[in-house]
């Protein structure tokens, strides 16, 4: 169906005319995505990781006010040091703006409650919030913070995050 969309909308750009497109569900997944560990049991943030959309939306315009890009879902799995995630109770996925200052904001959460049977994956739900002014040349940057008890030990991560959309393609 993506595949349609996007003949869909290169014939009409080819016509010289701009187009608003569906951009159906698609998943994007960074490999190895360094965690460090909670040595005091205090809360922790990663690294910032960069989220790259360019070959994913060639053509849509990157203007915040012609595109709306929303994450959907971000799943996080434990790919080395077998990290103890029982104790996570709250995961926060942000986003820097692109401007490099101000405010980063929320684009999925993920919370347990302690009676809630611990998982070897960590699957956050998006907050329904416009990434798009938040990339850079079609690039975000993210960055996680585990709450509650995190692992004490540094552990890497897949992180496949899911989005859809709406956006204007043009000439």
């Amino acid at each position: 169906m993506r595949a349609s969309t996007l003949l869909a909308s290169v014939a009409v750009v080819a016509a010289g005319c701009e187009a608003t497109v569906d951009v159906e569900r698609f998943c994007i997944t960074q490999q190895a995505i360094e965690i460090p560990g909670s040595l005091l049991g205090l809360d922790i943030t990663s690294p910032y990781f960069s989220l790259d959309l360019t070959d994913q939306l060639p053509l849509l315009q990157t203007n915040s006010t012609d595109t709306d890009l929303r994450v959907d879902e971000v799943t996080i799995t434990a790919v080395t040091g077998n990290p103890d995630l029982s104790g996570v109770t709250l995961v926060r996925l942000r986003a820097q703006p692109a401007s490099g200052s101000g405010a980063a904001v929320s684009l999925a959460q993920y919370q347990r409650a302690p009676t809630d049977p611990a998982s070897t994956a960590l699957v956050l739900s998006g907050d329904d919030v416009n990434i798009m002014p938040y990339l850079d040349s079609g690039q975000a940057n993210l960055q996680l913070t585990l709450s509650g008890r995190p692992p004490r030990s540094s552990w890497s991560a897949d992180v496949k995050t899911c989005l859809h959309g709406q956006g204007t393609v043009s000439p």
